[in-house]
């Protein structure tokens, strides 16, 4: 009987006795002969304590409260988001939302678009810094005559962009993309 369930992952009882996994309770019942009463225990997962998001949300995240967009003020003492792109834990679920404590940050070696704005960045140098030339008040030019000062200068910036810290709600619908980094 026991043979009918021997792909079964996780932890059973068999006639009272508990047994981790299917392949100790057909060892110890190998030669019984009679009824046999199963019950399997689901597997419990454990969440991921700790998952990290890249965030992305709709530009309306960014701007301060209005009277047709009141969300800030009555969910985020009036802060909206720093950044169109945070990196950071969920803290909190509702049906229609997340609190999520975030910081700004660069997650990949380029980026196509601004951390702060969301335009689609062309200048190779803007690409680094995860930030165009409005948002982080840096010229077109590539200012360094080596890619380790470029790193370097990258290195500073991700070093800012850390410490730009931001804690509230956000609106599930207002999520343009969300990734778990860890």
């Amino acid at each position: 009987m026991l043979h009918l369930i021997a792909d079964y992952k996780g932890a059973l009882t068999v006639n009272g006795k508990d047994f981790a996994n299917i392949d100790e309770a057909i060892k110890a019942f190998s030669d019984y002969q009679g009824q046999l009463t199963i019950s399997i225990k689901p597997t419990v997962v454990e969440p991921k304590v700790d998952k990290v998001f890249k965030v992305t949300v709709r530009q309306y995240m960014t701007k301060p409260a209005t009277p047709e967009f009141d969300f800030h003020t009555k969910w985020n003492n009036d802060t909206p988001m720093p950044m169109r792109t945070m990196v950071g834990k969920i803290v909190q679920e509702t049906k229609g939302m997340f609190k999520m404590e975030l910081h700004g940050d660069i997650t990949e070696k380029v980026t196509d678009h601004c951390l702060v704005c969301g335009r689609t960045l062309t200048n190779p140098v803007s690409k680094y810094f995860g930030v165009g030339p409005e948002c982080g008040n840096h010229s077109y030019i590539n200012p360094f005559e080596t890619e380790e000062q470029l790193r370097q200068a990258v290195a500073e910036v991700r070093k800012q962009l850390q410490n730009v810290m931001w804690n509230g709600w956000i609106i599930k619908s207002a999520i343009e993309n969300m990734e778990e980094l860890i």
